[in-house]
């Protein structure tokens, strides 16, 4: 008999906030499309690395990626990412079976008196199957997420967020959220790698869905006393200049 873990913890909250958005495949994103949430712009979308243990060809169409309007300020909009036709799931070869993908795309806010302050990562949907007889876990789904103030960079942070089962006797590793803050910036650019594993013949790993939020807060504006000064300081150039002419 086999055991069954869902992590659906925000789900049901996904699917009622996203009634009435516009999914769109990511092998759309990856031809040049782009999706707005809220006043975020999601464009710059590419597939940076997949590989899987038995050869199988990625097909993008089969991850939906929907925009959440919803979420105001924080935890703010956001994307709900769709998985069908078990293009992330992966049962066992009694070696070591898996999915690899990495894709990274820009996020940034259309709104100029706004910025982004910081970003959530969520596994919402997926599933853990194994057989206890065989007395070995090894079966996972896996997100390391990085960001950075440029394309390829992580000088803003990373997040890792797992659903796995390890080890004799079996431990479940339910860490399906996490967050990094940064200061605020008016674009970001974030790297997902996924790995999706499990290593016994008898036991599956599907990763069916995650969401992403992004915190946005209004742009600082500059105090009287220094747009006052920087005034002044203009001001005083101007005429520095003027009786060098002279």
């Amino acid at each position: 008999m086999k055991y069954l873990t869902r992590a659906l913890s925000v789900l049901l909250l996904v699917l009622f906030t996203s009634m009435g958005a516009q999914a769109t495949p990511l092998s759309d994103l990856f031809n040049g499309g782009s999706i707005t949430a809220g006043d975020k712009l999601f464009d710059n979308w590419s597939l940076s690395f997949y590989d899987a243990s038995d050869g199988r060809s990625f097909n993008a169409a089969n991850i939906d990626v929907t925009p959440l309007n919803d979420g105001g300020t924080n935890p703010g909009p956001g994307l709900q990412f769709t998985v069908s036709n078990n293009e992330l799931s992966v049962t066992g070869d009694g070696i070591y079976a898996y999915v690899d993908l990495m894709f990274g795309f820009r996020a940034s806010v259309l709104d100029p008196t706004m910025r982004i302050r910081d970003n959530s990562l969520t596994l919402t949907d997926g599933s853990l199957a194994w057989d206890p007889a065989d007395g070995s876990y090894d079966l996972g789904t896996y997100i390391r997420e990085t960001i950075g103030s440029a394309a390829g960079q992580e000088n803003l942070g990373a997040k890792d967020v797992q659903f796995s089962v390890f080890g004799d006797p079996q431990e479940l590793i339910d860490n399906t959220f996490n967050s990094a803050t940064f200061a605020p910036q008016s674009e970001i650019w974030v790297t997902k790698n996924i790995l999706v594993w499990s290593v016994d013949d008898t036991d599956t790993a599907e990763l069916f869905g995650f969401e992403q939020r992004f915190s946005q807060t209004p742009a600082t504006v500059p105090e009287p006393s220094t747009l006052l000064l920087t005034g002044l300081g203009i001001a005083g150039l101007v005429a520095l200049r003027r009786g060098k002419k002279l």
